[in-house]
């Protein structure tokens, strides 16, 4: 059975080397929906919705309401340390395909324990930049 949460935020962001608009300082209302599969529990969990929401908050309690910059563009993280402006270092390009991963890759491995003992067998995430285009993968723990 598969069990999700969807979480939302906003920020900023830019990809230099884009030829169309989104080489600008641009925003969006990030939704991101987190999908936990396993076998349900002697009550019928798969994992509590409270377990989810603490495992993910402090993920987008980071990113909420900042700019997220990759590492190698200097120049707006430069602005950004002069201005000291609230930002998100990530060490790829801020695409919702590399999001995507970073975020599944991070519940991942920083919850790995917590999956297990709560018998969760693959997990999936989806971020949406728009209200139409989102990026998707999951993977098995």
């Amino acid at each position: 059975m598969i069990v999700a949460k969807t979480f939302k935020w906003e920020a900023a962001h830019r990809l230099p080397w884009h030829s169309g608009k989104c080489r600008h300082l641009h925003g969006h209302s990030y939704k991101m929906t987190v999908e936990f599969e396993g076998q349900q529990d002697e009550n019928g969990f798969v994992i509590d919705f409270n377990e989810i929401k603490k495992i993910v908050e402090p993920y987008i309690d980071q990113i909420d309401h900042s700019t997220i910059i990759a590492e190698k563009d200097t120049e707006l993280k430069q602005v950004f340390d002069e201005k000291a402006w609230r930002y998100f270092i990530l060490p790829f390009d801020t695409t919702a395909e590399n999001l995507c991963l970073y975020f599944l890759n991070i519940i991942a491995k920083e919850n790995y324990d917590i999956l297990i003992a709560n018998k969760i067998t693959t997990i999936g995430v989806k971020v949406f930049e728009t209200g139409t285009s989102y990026a998707y993968m999951k993977r098995e723990l």
